[in-house]
């Protein structure tokens, strides 16, 4: 084409005229090619929402937008009145069930000991009336064969038959004793059983006293690091729900650049790879260490073309750490030549 406008002598004008429009479009095309070979990312930081675990009225809001804050800073104070008076329920529940299983300890221990010593009394009267029944029945088989012989008397005969019933009857009541002695042993198991299960249920009182009490803390919304509120979204005596944010915070010293790099770039990449960046005012710039390379694709693609007769390319996020103050969530940065 630009052959035949040659022949055809084109006047001076119309042909300095075609060579600009020549030249324009070979330096446009020559920069479309550089702008094409720039890997640009945009920086993330971390941030997160602070919720409220309890629900309530925002009594106190001590932070705004842009204050630094540090790690457990008091944002903001939810109306704890009445997790203050179930702090005070639990407390006299527990002082009273306290005194209660003292006083179940002190039964225990005076029926314990009472039912021992009875539990010895009946002992020894038990082993007396055995020893009195052994001697009585050898007296009364003795003189049952004195008087079958007639060398006794039948009347002294009946004097060691009295004995050994007296005897008999001594030794049936120290057992009789000696039983209800060891049952007394038995409601000594079951005043400490007793014991036991007051102590329990003391445990419980104190279990769930610490439980109101992390409610109780909870009223008091703390900054979980160091960083800078960068949105609030209540405002003093506002209800709030349970899980409601408050505020978000913003750590400006754990952010990163996700670069979105084609598949065909992505063995110029790899982990712990220290690479530089270039902010857009060409003044910024930063050094940062690759920590992922996406296992998973990216939906953003480069469609082929009919003219460039090729596939699609997919993309995958590189995420280069660099951890700087100067960086600002949004802010896009390019790869530095000759980097990867």
């Amino acid at each position: 084409m630009i052959t035949f406008i040659l022949k055809k002598k084109l006047p001076h004008r119309h042909l300095w005229f075609l060579l600009l429009c020549l030249w324009a479009a070979l330096l446009t095309g020559c920069g479309n090619q550089a702008a094409s070979t720039e890997n640009w990312g945009r920086v993330e930081a971390k941030e997160v929402d602070i919720n409220s675990k309890i629900p309530g009225r925002v009594m106190t809001l001590l932070v705004k937008e842009g204050d630094s804050v540090v790690k457990g800073q008091i944002l903001a104070k939810i109306d704890n009145r009445d997790i203050v008076a179930q702090v005070n329920q639990s407390k006299a529940s527990i002082s009273a069930l306290q005194a209660q299983t003292a006083q179940a300890a002190t039964v225990t221990t005076l029926q314990d000991q009472t039912a021992k010593a009875a539990l010895l009394t009946a002992q020894a009267q038990w082993e007396k009336a055995q020893a009195d029944l052994a001697l009585a029945e050898n007296d009364y088989k003795r003189y049952s064969e004195l008087v079958a012989s007639g060398a006794v008397s039948k009347q002294l005969f009946d004097t060691y038959r009295t004995k050994y019933q007296v005897a008999q009857a001594a030794q049936t009541q120290a057992e009789a004793g000696l039983a209800t002695a060891q049952a007394g042993l038995l409601q000594t198991h079951v005043n400490t059983a007793n014991e036991e299960a007051m102590q329990s249920k003391v445990a419980q009182a104190q279990a769930t006293l610490q439980q109101v009490e992390v409610s109780l803390d909870e009223t008091e919304i703390r900054a979980p690091f160091d960083g800078l509120v960068t949105t609030k979204y209540v405002e003093e005596g506002a209800m709030v729900s349970q899980g409601m944010p408050l505020v978000a915070i913003q750590d400006p010293l754990d952010n990163w650049i996700n670069l979105k790099v084609k598949e065909t770039e992505l063995s110029r990449y790899s982990l712990q790879q220290v690479v530089h960046l270039q902010g857009r005012d060409n003044l910024l710039t930063v050094t940062g260490t690759i920590v992922d390379i996406s296992k998973k694709a990216e939906f953003a693609t480069y469609r082929s073309t009919n003219e460039r007769n090729d596939n699609d390319i997919i993309t995958f996020n590189v995420k280069i750490q660099v951890n700087s103050d100067t960086l600002r969530p949004g802010m896009r940065f390019k790869l530095l030549d000759g980097e990867a």
